[in-house]
Formats: structure tokens, sequence, C-alpha cells
């Protein structure tokens, strides 16, 4: 490959932005994307396609971008939907944290765009919105053998604070959760 070439996928202009019910079928085909990436190779198809079929069926992602307590954003790698971030607070938390706490429930990153930063730029968001709400902890649930995903979020200072069972068609699996104090 020749420098220039190897220069330019180098050079990535990262922009999060707000999704809005436009976005719902990009929106839609990024989460079942990502999350059948990230599960998909040591989990039954059955299991994972079950999951993404309920999870993130247009109706149930029409009602969670609609929750005034839930924003989802965008990634965009040179204008290239690369990532998607969801963030919840109040009711909206999928566990009872506080009334201040802030929680981080997806971050993913298609396998094309990865390390480029663009995980971290999410981050950064999140963490700049919990701030702007005044929120505090900040949590999020990371799947027990994700480690790339794990040292993300111990980069940024959250730590194990306890962990939830996630099921997963008929799986069982452990969620870590990590959170930290802004």
């Amino acid at each position: 490959m020749g420098l220039l070439k190897r220069v330019k996928e180098l050079v990535v202009k990262i922009i999060v932005r707000k999704c809005t019910p436009a976005d719902i079928i990009d929106l839609q085909q990024i989460s079942g994307e990502t999350f059948r990436d990230t599960f998909g190779p040591v989990n039954s198809s059955e299991n994972v396609e079950k999951y993404i079929k309920e999870s993130y069926s247009f109706d149930r992602l029409t009602q969670e971008i609609n929750n005034p307590d839930s924003d989802f954003y965008f990634a965009l790698a040179n204008g290239k939907i690369a990532g998607y971030l969801k963030v919840n607070v109040g009711d909206a938390q999928t566990e009872d944290t506080g009334p201040t706490s802030f929680e981080i429930q997806r971050i993913y990153v298609r396998k094309a765009f990865k390390r480029h930063g663009i995980g971290s730029k999410m981050m950064d968001k999140a963490l700049t919105i919990a701030k702007e709400k005044h929120c505090s902890p900040v949590w999020l649930g990371v799947w027990e053998h994700n480690f790339p995903a794990q040292a993300l979020y111990q980069k940024f200072g959250f730590k194990q604070t306890g962990d939830h069972a996630f099921i997963l068609g008929k799986s069982r699996q452990r969620d870590l959760i990590m959170s930290k104090k802004i």
C-alpha cells in the first residue's frame, strides 16, 4: 500500500451527532450489525438473531428514540456512520442506580472503523452530556468477555462496581457494571 493511501486512511474526521426519528432505519441497521459482530462469534445465531429482532425492531427503536430520558448519537467518520451511542437518565436506565446517575447503555463501533478513536470520541460525548446534566455517577454494563471495551472504559477511569445478568435468548451471560464519579 502506498504511503499516501495509508496516511489518508489514518486521517479520520469524527463527528458525533444526535439521532432523530428520521435516523431509525440507519440505527436499526447499525444496531443489528454491531451486535452480531460483537456477540455472534461466541453465541448461537438463533439467540443473536432473536435478540436483534426483539431489541432493535423499528417499533422498539422508535419508542426508545422518542423517550425524553434517552438519547442516541451517531459517530460519523468522514461522513459515514461508524458507530453509535445510547445514553439514559431517570427511568430509562436499565438498573435503578439512583436519581442522579447516568447510564451509557450502548457504545458500538463498526468493525471497519475500529482503532480510529471513535469509541473514545463517543465516550467523551457521553461524559460531556453527563456533566451538562449534572449527573453522577456515570455507569455502564459490559459483557465480561469484551476485553477491548473494558480496556477503553478503564482508560476513562471506570472501575467495576458490580455485575448483572444479561439474557441472550436461552443463554444467561454476565455483564460487569462499571462506574465512575464525575
